[in-house]
C-alpha cells in the first residue's frame, strides 16, 4: 500500500474520506476494491465483455485512477454527499499521474478516456443523460469493452445501504446494453499518436493520449474533427 501511495501520492487525500449510502467503504477502500472487482470480471466475464491481453493491466491502472478526483470534489448539500465533476476533473488528474510515471500514449488515452466517462453507462437511461448509447459508444470508441468492465467493477465495488438487488441487476443491463451498441458501431480506428504529437510538438506521450481522448470526446458530441484539433492544440499552446 505505501508502495503505490508514493507512487500516486494522489490517493492519500482518499483514505477515510466518507461517501455516501450507496457505498459501503471509504473512497480509497472503494478504488481498491474497484481493481479486485475489474480482475474478478476480467477472469469470469459476467457482462460479457471482451478485452484484449492488452488492456488487462491497464485496466487496473484504471481502477486506481477513475476516481482520484473525489478527494478535491467532495461537497453536501442537504446531508447527501456530492462529488460534482469527478469524472471531468479526474480526467485531467489522471493524465498528470501518466505524465509523472511515463505511460504510453495509449495507456493515457484509455485511461483519461475511461475516467471521464466511467459515470456514463450508470445514467445512460436517464432522460437527463446528455449521453444516448450510441454517443457513449462513440466517446469511447476502440475502449468500449474496456468502459463496460470499469463501470460493471464500479457498480459492485459500492455495496452500501442503500443499495439494492435490482439496482445491480439494471447496471449490468445496462452494461449489457451499452456492449451490443458499441460493436454495433465498430470497427473503430486506432488514433495516429504519432501524427497527433507531430500537430501537439512533440509533448509527453501522456500528453498525446489525452489528446487523443479530448478529441473524440468532441467528436461524439459533433464537434468536426479539424476543429476539435483545433481546440485540442490551441488549449496545448496556452498550455505552454
Amino acid at each position: 500500500m505505501e508502495t503505490l501511495l508514493r507512487e500516486v501520492p494522489e490517493l492519500r487525500l482518499a483514505r477515510d474520506q466518507e461517501q455516501g449510502p450507496f457505498h459501503h467503504l471509504d473512497t480509497l477502500g472503494h478504488i481498491l476494491e474497484t481493481v479486485r472487482a475489474i480482475e474478478k470480471e476480467l477472469a469470469e466475464g459476467q457482462i460479457g465483455a471482451k478485452v484484449g491481453e492488452e488492456s488487462n493491466e491497464g485496466l487496473l491502472i484504471v481502477g486506481l485512477l477513475h476516481d482520484i478526483a473525489k478527494p478535491v470534489t467532495r461537497g453536501e448539500v442537504e446531508g447527501r454527499v456530492l462529488f460534482v465533476a469527478h469524472d471531468t476533473l479526474g480526467a485531467r488528474l489522471a493524465v498528470g499521474v501518466c505524465r509523472r510515471l511515463g505511460l504510453s500514449a495509449r495507456l493515457s488515452d484509455l485511461a483519461t478516456t475511461l475516467t471521464a466517462l466511467h459515470l456514463k453507462i450508470g445514467f445512460m437511461g436517464s432522460p437527463r443523460s446528455d449521453y444516448s448509447p450510441e454517443r457513449l459508444a462513440l466517446a469511447a470508441g476502440p475502449f468500449g469493452e474496456e468502459l463496460a468492465v470499469l463501470c460493471w467493477a464500479d457498480r459492485l465495488a459500492a455495496q452500501g445501504p442503500r443499495l439494492r438487488s435490482e439496482h445491480i441487476e439494471r447496471h449490468r443491463e445496462l452494461c449489457v446494453e451499452f456492449l451490443r451498441k458499441s460493436r454495433s458501431l465498430s470497427p473503430y480506428s486506432e488514433p495516429d499518436y504519432e501524427r497527433l504529437g507531430d500537430l501537439l510538438g512533440h509533448p509527453s506521450d501522456a500528453d498525446v493520449g489525452y489528446a487523443a481522448s479530448r478529441v473524440r470526446l468532441l467528436r461524439a458530441r459533433g464537434v468536426k474533427k479539424g476543429k476539435a484539433l483545433e481546440c485540442v492544440s490551441g488549449a496545448r499552446i496556452q498550455r505552454s
